[in-house]
């Protein structure tokens, strides 16, 4: 039962802060408690994971790895909502915005909690519709409203190939449950992998499913792109293990089509982003390229390569997470546009937040001693070991054409000189710079020392 209890921490927390909000309408208060509710379910998930507890009833199956996994994006969420109040106040944006991170955390956390087709849908719908909610919520911006129906529309497409794929699933197995199943190549099956598939494929940005991410990240308050592009991908990403592990495998050369569509991802987003003026827009772009990376990483079902998968989702959403907050600091300043030319001499506005920015990018490239070149040399071990040379190669070639967008980036920030004179002043305050720091320390703490994470995921993936 104490497996439940992050669930049920989180679920009473958020009907609190929503009463709460009724008599103390105070940013700072629900900030600060929204973090700690967050927190706190976190640190017990990881701590009951690493007990070994389980809970196995009530359509509920969760293990060391689901708990594992539920404590990350506890975490990971209160880090982005410390770090996103005054970026919200300064905007003037709803209150509800620090519930509504609560309530996506808490539908992802349902989500990795079954096997269940109707209950991961269950999960997805509130994460997904928590998400559209958020994307919409700066005041009297159009460009948010429009960003939030576009999510909206293209969103609910997911859930309908959810839909198609679970009944085809039910069609071929009898059953809602993602078990070890033999069908004997049943093409009712196979239409159900393809679906199933593809519905997680358009949450994760993968091309060509991916018109939505560049206009919703854009749109979207930049905290909430900071949590929207890397919090629910987790998520997604565990999901996407699931299919891989027992129903992928049982259609004929599905793997191909997963590796495939990981290829065209990884190339499309990182050639894309060259052409974008817009650092939100490249980073979003570059999110359809890690895309790429991840389902490649996928397309071969060997413990190291889905480990080293899972490990990269996780250093990469602490890595993105980081340079979107580090632009919703910047944008704090109502002048300021994520325009490139805005970048030019940063270092010499805010020497921190430049070198912040910059790191952030050198981890997105995937360098030592950063923690995502481990998750990439991983990944690029595990599809050698498995004679997947071909997608080997284009997994080492699409990571050398991204460096280029990012360093594009770092080159406007210190080495470019404004058209014109800017007297700019960039203020931090304590909240930013703890909030920077801590996603730091954790992309170089897991880059100098990847057996802390890797040894659990591999313990609770296999063993869980």
């Amino acid at each position: 039962m104490k497996a439940l209890y992050p669930d049920i921490i989180t679920t009473v927390g958020i009907i609190f802060l929503i009463i709460l909000e009724l008599f103390l309408p105070s940013f700072d208060l629900i900030g600060f408690l929204g973090f700690l509710i967050s927190f706190i379910s976190g640190v017990l998930a990881i701590k009951y994971s690493l007990a070994g507890y389980r809970f196995n009833e009530w359509l509920l199956d969760i293990n060391a790895f689901s708990l594992f996994l539920k404590g990350v994006i506890y975490i990971l969420t209160s880090f982005v909502i410390f770090s996103s109040v005054s970026f919200f106040k300064s905007k003037k944006t709803f209150l509800e915005n620090v519930y509504t991170f609560l309530l996506i955390s808490l539908g992802l956390s349902i989500m990795v909690s079954s096997k269940n087709l109707a209950v991961i849908l269950s999960g997805l719908e509130l994460a997904s519709i928590s998400m559209y909610i958020s994307v919409g919520m700066l005041r009297d911006d159009y460009v948010s409203k429009e960003a939030s129906f576009k999510y909206l529309v293209l969103g609910s497409m997911a859930t309908a190939f959810f839909g198609i794929g679970s009944a085809f699933y039910i069609g071929a197995t009898s059953h809602l449950g993602i078990i070890s199943v033999s069908v004997n190549h049943n093409t009712a099956f196979a239409l159900a992998s393809l679906f199933l598939f593809i519905a997680f494929a358009l949450k994760v940005s993968a091309a060509p499913f991916h018109f939505w991410t560049p206009d919703a990240y854009e749109g979207a308050p930049t905290s909430t792109t900071a949590f929207i592009s890397t919090v629910p991908k987790i998520g997604f990403y565990a999901v996407i293990f699931l299919l891989a592990s027992y129903i992928f495998p049982i259609t004929n050369n599905f793997s191909y089509i997963v590796g495939i569509v990981g290829v065209i991802s990884m190339f499309w987003g990182n050639l894309v982003a060259y052409a974008q003026n817009s650092a939100k827009r490249m980073l979003a772009y570059s999110s359809i390229g890690h895309a790429g990376y991840f389902l490649i990483g996928f397309s071969r079902y060997n413990p190291l390569s889905v480990s080293s998968t899972i490990f990269y989702v996780i250093v990469y959403a602490f890595a993105t997470a980081g340079a979107f907050l580090v632009l919703s600091i910047l944008e704090k300043n109502q002048s300021w546009t994520h325009d490139m030319n805005n970048y030019k001499a940063l270092y010499k506005k805010s020497p921190f937040l430049a070198a912040a920015l910059a790191l952030f990018l050198f981890a997105l490239i995937g360098i030592p001693p950063f923690a995502t070149f481990v998750g990439k040399l991983g990944i690029f071990l595990g599809l050698v070991n498995s004679n997947a040379w071909f997608f080997a190669i284009l997994f080492v070639i699409g990571s050398v054409i991204a460096a280029g967008y990012y360093l594009k980036l770092i080159v406007y920030m210190f080495f470019k000189e404004p058209v014109a004179e800017d007297n700019m002043s960039l203020s931090l305050n304590l909240f930013d710079t703890i909030g920077i720091s801590a996603f730091l320390v954790a992309v170089f703490f897991f880059g100098i020392f990847p057996n802390v994470l890797f040894d659990i995921i591999l313990k609770d993936m296999f063993h869980g």
